[in-house]
């Protein structure tokens, strides 16, 4: 029997580290006028010797029934920790219809005091008194102390009160592009039960991108104390949103459905009850208010919020002309990593220049989003020679510190070796006649008069004099075209123009045909942007959407124009990276939208000119 006494003793010892809380929780949140609420101060982790200083809490609206309080005591056992609680109950009557309190209340425990914070009830008449909970007789026969002399009362019915959402969010307020975290939880009475949760229609926020965030496996429900009622929570959905423009904004409730059963503390009544009913539960509207960045921009700042770090690299450092050089740039860190866009190097202008290859890993710390993403060019170096590469530079914006930051990372020079293609040089011919065409003089000719006409009196001996100078002719304007190509840059782009942007768009026809949504809305950002800069004679590259919309501005496009193009050329960057692909159907819409916007704006380009 020793070994029992100092388990015991083992056990007393772990309960006495636990830390000591007081809690006041009613019976019922609403009462009738006729009947009494039961208000229990539970303090855990005690012993009825500890406590000292217990009085009655004071109330609004009530009138105590009896100053002597009914006392339990309680103990537990939870992974090896031994609770222990002691309870006190008083029981009060409403004195009128209205709100009652019931106030605050201190109460010593050793040399220590707690607080258990006020309680609200509501007093409504009596008929208009929510149905009481129908507790069942014993199932173990005969009469018991489980009996409810109100047996013939209805069932009652779940209130807004036994089950609801709370959203919570990280910030009230954000920049523009900056992560706010959203977390719904489900507050539910003990023995309701809620089963086949499921949300009841769609779900949206408006003006933000969103990620969800995954939820522990296994969730185990939390014991609450709200406003004098015990509750369970549990987390039922948790979301990252970014606002993608400013203003005040606002996310649309989340709406769920489930089962569950009325609220009954009779365990066994509880137990055996198979009363199910649905009900449905949204949660509160969240409103977010998102500011727009600040001013003072850095050059290269297309948008990034959050906190990253760059590094670039080349593949080699040494190669021949015409060989393939890949440089790759990574951008990491905590943000929306999806909508990072790539930098903008001041390569050299002996490469020629492939776009970008995109690839995105996304990551969850926490509840806090961000990932990689790495950009691959292909450069094709077309001179020989040694190039200083000019460091990568990433700008964003870090909503921590409230401050821009620019990231740079350096690149060693390249070394171009082999030797250029020379171009095809024009061919020129010899004057005269070869020597093979002239006769041989004999020394005994015979003269024979001629019977056939001169020469002259024929149409092609001119023929012969005009075809070369046309020849001659036809050469030089081949030649002052190529000439010009190599030398007028701008007219040169504007010739291959529409061609380029055609191609384009039947490229982005085949892969929407091929079911490739990402290569598709690439193909149509391509044809555009490739278009305006072969027709503004402009590094479409490099720009960003505001000094893209300052040059047509600059070219005389119309305000609606450009305003139609700016916004369907976010639409395909949203598109590319969405997490759920375009229906096929809009899809062709945006294609029709392409070539109509290429109409459009070769028409107005052309009436500039003109």
């Amino acid at each position: 029997m020793h070994w029992v006494t100092f388990l015991l003793v083992g056990l007393i010892f772990t309960s006495s580290s636990i830390a000591q809380t007081v809690t006041g929780r009613v019976s019922s949140s609403t009462i009738g006028t006729e009947e009494t609420v039961a208000y229990t101060l539970e303090i855990s982790n005690a012993d009825a010797s500890d406590v000292s200083s217990l009085t009655p809490p004071s109330a609004e609206g009530l009138t105590l029934v009896s100053a002597n309080p009914s006392r339990s005591t309680n103990m537990s056992i939870t992974n090896g920790q031994v609770s222990r609680s002691v309870s006190y109950t008083w029981h009060y009557r409403p004195q009128q219809e209205g709100e009652a309190k019931i106030l605050e209340t201190s109460v010593s425990i050793g040399d220590q005091s707690f607080t258990a914070q006020p309680v609200t009830i509501t007093v409504v008449p009596q008929s208009q008194r929510p149905a009481r909970q129908n507790r069942r007789r014993s199932p173990f026969g005969g009469f018991s102390l489980f009996d409810d002399p109100f047996t013939d009362e209805p069932p009652p019915e779940v209130t807004p009160q036994d089950i609801f959402i709370r959203a919570a969010q990280s910030t009230g307020e954000a920049f523009l592009n900056e992560q706010i975290t959203l977390e719904y939880t489900l507050y539910f009475r003990p023995g309701t039960s809620p089963r086949n949760s499921r949300q009841s229609d769609s779900w949206d926020a408006e003006g933000f991108w969103r990620e969800d965030l995954e939820l522990p496996e296994n969730q185990t429900a939390n014991l609450v104390v709200e406003n004098g009622l015990q509750y369970q929570t549990v987390t039922i959905r948790r979301v990252a949103v970014f606002p993608t423009r400013a203003g005040e904004l606002s996310i649309d409730p989340l709406n769920i459905a489930a089962e569950v059963r009325p609220p009954n503390g009779d365990p066994f009544s509880s137990f055996f009850s198979n009363s199910y009913t649905t009900v449905e539960r949204a949660s509160p509207t969240i409103n977010i208010l998102s500011k727009a960045l600040p001013s003072g921009a850095p050059d290269g700042f297309t948008g990034a919020v959050g906190q990253f770090t760059l590094t670039s690299e080349l593949n080699q450092t040494e190669l021949e002309v015409g060989e393939a050089l890949q440089l790759s740039v990574t951008v990491e860190g905590s943000g929306n990593i999806a909508l990072v866009e790539a930098p903008q190097p001041d390569f050299p202008g002996i490469f020629e220049i492939y776009d970008p290859e995109v690839q995105v890993s996304k990551t969850t710390m926490g509840n806090v989003i961000g990932g990689r993403k790495t950009f691959t060019w292909l450069l094709i170096p077309r001179t020989n020679g040694r190039f200083d590469m000019p460091p990568i530079e990433f700008a964003f914006f870090d909503p921590s510190i409230t401050e821009y930051v620019v990231r740079s990372s350096n690149l060693d020079p390249i070394t171009v070796t082999g030797t250029v293609s020379p171009s095809m040089a024009t061919a020129s011919t010899a004057s005269g006649f070869p020597v093979d065409d002239i006769a041989v003089l004999k020394r005994n000719p015979q003269w024979i008069s001629a019977t056939r006409s001169p020469l002259y009196q024929h149409l092609w001996f001119y023929a012969l004099f005009i075809v070369p100078l046309i020849g001659l002719a036809i050469t030089a304007i081949i030649s002052h075209r190529i000439k010009r190509i190599e030398t007028d840059t701008a007219w040169a782009r504007n010739r291959k123009a529409h061609p380029l942007a055609r191609k384009h768009l039947k490229t982005a026809k085949q892969l929407l045909k091929d079911g490739d949504p990402d290569q598709f809305y690439a193909a149509l950002e391509q044809s555009i942007l490739g278009f305006l800069g072969n027709r503004l004679n402009i590094f479409e590259r490099g720009l960003t959407r505001m000094q893209l919309d300052g040059h047509l501005s600059e070219f005389g496009i119309t305000d609606q124009q450009r305003q139609q193009l700016l916004i369907f050329l976010d639409t395909c960057d949203a598109a590319r990276f969405a997490p759920i692909p375009p229906e096929k159907s809009l899809m062709e819409e945006h294609l029709d939208q392409a070539g109509q916007i290429l109409s459009s704006l070769g028409h107005q380009i052309d009436s500039v000119v003109t």
